[in-house]
């Protein structure tokens, strides 16, 4: 279990102390590459499959001639966002697993920042969020792995009807999920104080208030 365990707080870059200590998780710092990279692949694609397919349109007539770029541009787009989605899925892999074990630290603070059953209601609600969030993440990542390696030799990179059919249809899935990333944080408060000196100062507050409890 000590390998295990080094592995772990490894992937979560939340327990070091050198050269500085962390004082939150590294997951919400890793996700703004990949969202910017495959938001922009898929929203190209749409582009191109668009102009591609209605020439004849003066506002995309103006588009056509650079379609060789586009299709260049998303695909480098989609390369950037398979690379920097690993550690973002890596990292938020292990944040999931804060919320769902029991006895973790989002555990017994939900419960005692929200008495009684909406406690245990918090954190279902989290732990459905945050799997939802991380299968449209999954999602997108095999829809650009699927783009990088089906245009490696086409000319230019171009996408074919399938790949512009995935991209349209995984773009508003990534927007889903960026949302509910941001419910677990600021609707949920999942992963807030949960490292380092902000942790100790969460878990003597609630000491404090079992404490209190104790006495009333």
């Amino acid at each position: 279990m000590g390998l295990i365990s080094d592995a772990y707080q490894a992937i979560e870059l939340g327990h070091f102390n050198w050269p500085f200590r962390n004082s939150h998780p590294v997951h919400p710092a890793t996700v703004h590459h990949p969202l910017t990279f495959l938001s922009t692949a898929y929203a190209l694609d749409a582009l191109y499959g668009l102009t591609n397919g209605y020439r004849s349109v003066r506002a995309l007539a103006a588009v056509a001639p650079f379609l060789p770029q586009i299709g260049q541009f998303a695909y480098f787009c989609h390369v950037l966002g398979v690379v920097t989605a690993i550690p973002s899925m890596t990292t938020g892999t292990a944040e999931y697993w804060e919320i769902y074990k029991q006895g973790g630290l989002n555990h017994a603070d939900k419960k005692m920042t929200n008495p009684g059953k909406s406690g245990e209601d918090v954190i279902s609600s989290s732990v459905k969020i945050g799997a939802v969030h991380g299968i449209l993440n999954t999602v997108a990542f095999a829809v650009s792995g699927y783009a990088v390696w089906s245009r490696l030799r086409q000319p230019n990179f171009a996408p074919g009807r399938t790949g512009v059919l995935l991209s349209v249809l995984t773009l508003p899935g990534v927007a889903v999920s960026a949302a509910l990333g941001a419910e677990l944080v600021y609707g949920k408060g999942i992963g807030v104080q949960r490292m380092g000196p902000a942790r100790e100062e969460k878990e003597a507050g609630m000491r404090e208030n079992v404490e209190k409890a104790k006495i009333a």
